[in-house]
C-alpha cells in the first residue's frame, strides 16, 4: 500500500486547509510545495503549540540547531512498530509533523494505520475486549536515573514533579509513583481505545505493538505494559490486532521536501527499516488549539 491512500495536498496550502484535512482524514501528505525547514516550522507554529523536546527519560533524538521543538526522528536504522507517540506518559501530543530533508536510498518509509478503521476491522469479541480495556505503562528507574531526570536526590520532590501533571490528565488517565529499594516505578494508566481529538470517536491508538516488536524492530526495554490488576495484556489479542493492522497499513515512500502531518490520537505511525544513514527526517510535535479541536 502506498501514500495515495492518504490525502496528498500539493503546493503550500493554507493552515486552515491542512487542519480541515486532518480533521476529516487524520493524516495528510504535503508534496511539491518546495518545503524547507523554515516553512515547515512556520506551518507547525500556525497549527499547534509546539512542545519542546525533553530527552531526560528517552534520549533518542537530536535537537536541530537551537530550536528545542525541532528534532531528528528516533536514531538508528531499525524498523519501528506502529505506535501512538508518547502514549505511555501524560501529555501525549495531539499533532505530529514530519519534514523529509533527504529520503533513504532504499526503505525508510513511514508507515501509518488508521486506529478508527483498525478498531472497526477487529472481530466483534476482540473489539469489545479492547474497548473495555484499561492499560498501565510502567517504567522502573534506578536511583541514578531518576535523580538525573528530576534534578534532585529527594524522593518527595521527584514525586511532586511528576504529579504536577495531574491537573492536565484526561478523565480516563492516571499516574502513580512508587519507591522500592531506591528504584522509582512510575505508572501511567489510560484506555486502550481512547477517543480521537476530532469527533471523540474510539480508536485503537496506543503503543501495544511496541511491547511485541519483531527482531528487526525497535525495542524499548524500559517500558512494560500491564492491566490495572498487574497482569500482562493478552498476547493473542495483541496478535489479532497486529494482523488486522498489517492489512490496513499504508507506507509513505518519502521524497525530499515532503511534509507529513498525523493526528496522534487517531493514526498509529512507524517506519520501515533502512540502511542509508544519510536519511534525514525531522519531527515537531504539539498540542492543537482547543477551539479547533472541538470545531
Amino acid at each position: 500500500m502506498h501514500d495515495d491512500q492518504i490525502p496528498v495536498l500539493t503546493g503550500q496550502p493554507a493552515p486552515d486547509t491542512v487542519l480541515a484535512t486532518l480533521a476529516r482524514h487524520g493524516a495528510a501528505l504535503l508534496r511539491d510545495g518546495g518545503w524547507r525547514r523554515e516553512t515547515f516550522v512556520r506551518l507547525g507554529d500556525a497549527l499547534m503549540t509546539p512542545l519542546p523536546y525533553d530527552g531526560a527519560f528517552h534520549d533518542e533524538r537530536d535537537v536541530v540547531g537551537d530550536d528545542p521543538t525541532t528534532t531528528t526522528v528516533t536514531r538508528g536504522t531499525r524498523g519501528m512498530p506502529l505506535h501512538r507517540e508518547a502514549s505511555y506518559a501524560p501529555g501525549s501530543p495531539d499533532l505530529l509533523t514530519f519534514l523529509c530533508e533527504r529520503p533513504a536510498a532504499d526503505g525508510g518509509g513511514t508507515t501509518l494505520c488508521d486506529g478508527v478503521a483498525l478498531l472497526a476491522a477487529l472481530p466483534e469479541p476482540v473489539r469489545e475486549r479492547f474497548e473495555q480495556m484499561e492499560i498501565t505503562w510502567e517504567s522502573r528507574m534506578s536511583t541514578a536515573a531518576w535523580q538525573q531526570m528530576f534534578g534532585t536526590t529527594d524522593r518527595a520532590t521527584a514525586q511532586g514533579l511528576l504529579r504536577r501533571w495531574e491537573p492536565y490528565l484526561r478523565p480516563w488517565e492516571s499516574i502513580h509513583v512508587d519507591f522500592t529499594d531506591e528504584v522509582m516505578t512510575t505508572g501511567f494508566g489510560t484506555r486502550c481505545t481512547p477517543p480521537t481529538r476530532f469527533g471523540a470517536v474510539p480508536a485503537f491508538c496506543n503503543s501495544l505493538f511496541i511491547s511485541r516488536p519483531r527482531d528487526d524492530e525497535y525495542r524499548d526495554q524500559r517500558l512494560r505494559v500491564r492491566t490495572p490488576a498487574g497482569t500482562p495484556v493478552d498476547d493473542d489479542l495483541v496478535a489479532t490486532a497486529a494482523a488486522a493492522a498489517a492489512d490496513l497499513t499504508v507506507t509513505v515512500p518519502w521524497q525530499a521536501g515532503d511534509i507529513l502531518l498525523v493526528d496522534n490520537s487517531r493514526y498509529l505511525h512507524g517506519r520501515q527499516a533502512f540502511q542509508d544513514t544519510g536519511r534525514a527526517v525531522l519531527v515537531r510535535m504539539g498540542m492543537l488549539d482547543r477551539a479547533a479541536v472541538t470545531a
